[in-house]
């Protein structure tokens, strides 16, 4: 793994969780990326309990969100495959069956991988519009399908109006990823180490956690095993956390052309 320390600021905050309360500590900036995103990492502790979170945060006014699709008899490296699409990041996006099929919606680049699905697990939709919006959005809202550019079905659903949802599970333990946005233009990609989903949808709540912004959406995609996160500064990698095996799709960040 590198991480290249380039700049450490000082972040505090409190919010409730499933023991008592998370409270944020020592941030790094691990660096500053295109499209004026950044990639950084932040520690948080709950009494004995200690949780680090990595991410990438970045503006829609500079950057997007699109889908890499990795099938197995085309598989390409992680790596590769964001150098390949012009990408700065990305993690690890939606579930998928033991033969790689995908499980939910999943468009890329305007076509659709795999058909909506209705499932209480699938809660929630990234999707990107052909004109260049972004959303998260509840499964039941999404409506017509016609005209996305980019999407991925996922869940359960994290935080929604800026509160954690109240019935994630408390016990299972697993690393977590989970994109989330201020639903006003700043998006973060973020991975955890080993938490509930209790847990996490708490710390997602926290001010600042992603920026100086806070987190109003946030829908959980794939973890465990598959969760994954590279981001690159000119080209090399100052963030690189493997998946402990492939996975069938990434949702990667893209600077918009100029």
């Amino acid at each position: 793994m590198l991480r290249w320390l380039i700049r450490t600021i000082v972040c505090l905050g409190v919010v409730a969780s499933s023991r008592g309360e998370w409270m944020l500590g020592e941030r790094r900036e691990l660096g500053r990326l295109a499209a004026g995103a950044v990639a950084w990492e932040v520690e948080a502790r709950d009494g004995s309990m200690r949780a680090i979170i990595t991410g990438v945060s970045f503006s829609s006014a500079n950057a997007t969100l699109r889908v890499l699709d990795n099938p197995p008899d085309a598989r390409t490296g992680f790596l590769d495959l964001l150098r390949g699409a012009g990408a700065i990041a990305g993690v690890n996006a939606s579930y998928f069956h033991e033969d790689y099929r995908p499980l939910g919606l999943v468009v890329s680049e305007g076509k659709t991988i795999h058909a909506f699905e209705t499932a209480k697990l699938l809660s929630g939709v990234f999707a990107a519009r052909g004109h260049g919006s972004m959303e998260l959005v509840r499964s039941f809202a999404l409506g017509k399908t016609d005209g996305l550019r980019e999407a991925v079905q996922a869940g359960p659903w994290l935080v929604e109006n800026g509160v954690a949802g109240a019935t994630l599970n408390a016990e299972k333990l697993a690393r977590r990823t989970a994109v989330a946005t201020n639903g006003k233009g700043e998006w973060a990609l973020v991975i955890f180490s080993p938490l509930t989903l209790a847990q996490t949808g708490a710390l997602l709540t926290v001010p600042h956690l992603a920026g100086d912004w806070k987190i109003q959406r946030a829908l959980n995609l794939d973890g465990g095993s598959s969760t994954s996160l590279i981001a690159l500064e000119n080209g090399a990698p100052v963030v690189q956390i493997p998946s402990f095996g492939p996975v069938r799709n990434y949702l990667a960040i893209v600077p918009r052309a100029r």
